[in-house]
């Protein structure tokens, strides 16, 4: 098993995707997480997800992707009580986690200034759309606002649709990966100088790390983008979307190696001039003629057939495949990449991601799966020593469920 963080302790102040998702990966690598969930109705995605019934079980699709392996409190941080169980979890913990807007976590008396006071060896993560400094740090925004004030969306479109939002939100689970690489650097750095560590993991920062070539090309040299359509990346007239007789086809043929090896591919199986497109100049000087003789050989060929010579001779290419159709393929299965795990509150198996890599040829799976609304509330006050009587007068009171 391989469990690095095995004996860490997060609280997990949380909620939505990036945040959960970056102490989902830290929980996958055996640290113990704890999340503080409001009086209410705890995570909003609790209830956010297609299937409705488990929605009103408040166990939603959105929750169960990023939850398992955590242990759920119900905490009501505004009272007097509520935020003497917090400090004595933050007290006996390495890591303390949210995601609120800046500024809203201080109001709760959970600011940096007072938790590293209490905790000297703490590693403090604030997760934001825009950063804890800097004109836009008080706003709050999601995914797709991130995407569009970022820029990618101005790249991904066309000139006649406009600009287009990527469609998973990917902006808020790189967000998560990035705040859980930051807090494992932290963990490794404590280890060392044993201070309290404060982080600062914005969204926008994190999208425009994503867009790095982009961003670093206009700084030096002030070319901005244009919407890119399915161009490739590399603009390479070689390279990007060509129609088949059946689906389109990415194609990958960026240098002149890989330009060579699509030559005596397509002679296979029509008269291609080599020689007439040996130069890389030539080739980006004509690229509209090259483009168009390539797809007057591709329109007359399946998407399977040209993916499948293509790449025999070397030259990066594949069919467009819908999700279903991606995840139904040997290689999605082979990779072991979703694995069940058994929710009883609910009475089913359901599939959730293990971490994305492997170690030692194995996957990294969640042991137990994630828990109901305040599962744990007696488990974690009774590690704090209060007693059965103290427990469910906090009860009785409404300061934990």
């Amino acid at each position: 098993m391989f469990k690095p963080l095995n004996g860490i302790k997060i609280i997990d102040l949380t909620s939505v995707l990036a945040g959960p998702y970056c102490t989902y990966q830290l929980s996958l690598l055996g640290a113990e997480v704890i999340k503080i969930e409001n009086i209410l109705g705890g995570d909003w995605t609790r209830i956010n997800g297609k299937d409705h019934t488990l929605n009103e079980m408040y166990m939603g699709n959105s929750f169960l992707v990023q939850n398992s392996n955590k242990k759920s409190i119900q905490i009501d941080l505004k009272t007097k009580k509520g935020k003497e169980i917090a400090y004595k979890l933050i007290q006996s913990a390495d890591v303390f986690v949210e995601n609120m807007r800046p500024g809203k976590v201080e109001k709760l008396g959970l600011g940096w200034e007072k938790l590293s006071a209490l905790n000297n060896k703490l590693i403090y993560c604030s997760i934001s759309a825009f950063g804890q400094t800097g004109p836009l740090s008080r706003r709050g925004a999601y995914d797709h606002v991130v995407q569009g004030m970022s820029g990618i969306m101005s790249t991904t479109g066309t000139k006649e649709s406009g600009p287009t939002k990527v469609g998973a939100p990917y902006i808020d689970y790189s967000t998560g990966l990035n705040a859980a690489f930051a807090i494992t650097a932290a963990l490794v750095e404590n280890k060392k100088e044993q201070k309290p560590i404060k982080l600062d993991v914005s969204m926008l920062d994190t999208s425009f790390i994503l867009m790095a070539n982009m961003v670093t090309e206009h700084l030096n040299t002030g070319w901005a983008p244009i919407p890119m359509g399915n161009e490739a990346q590399s603009g390479s007239p070689s390279s990007g979307l060509f129609k088949t007789k059946t689906e389109s086809l990415l194609l990958a043929a960026n240098n002149d190696h890989q330009f060579n090896s699509l030559c005596v591919a397509l002679n296979k199986i029509s008269i291609f001039d080599k020689d007439k497109w040996s130069s890389a100049k030539y080739r980006d000087n004509n690229k509209e003629e090259l483009r168009s003789h390539l797809q007057d050989i591709f329109k007359n060929y399946t998407a399977d057939f040209l993916e499948t010579l293509l790449n025999e001779y070397g030259v990066p290419s594949g069919k467009i495949r819908s999700l279903p159709e991606a995840l139904n393929e040997e290689q999605f299965k082979h990779r072991d990449l979703w694995n069940s795990v058994n929710i009883k509150s609910i009475n089913k198996n359901f599939k959730v991601p293990s971490i994305g890599f492997k170690v030692n040829e194995n996957s990294i799976k969640p042991v137990n799966p994630p828990p109901t609304l305040g599962e744990n509330t007696r488990l974690v006050l009774k590690s704090l020593n209060y007693s059965e009587d103290e427990v469910k007068k906090l009860i009785k009171e409404n300061v934990v469920r």
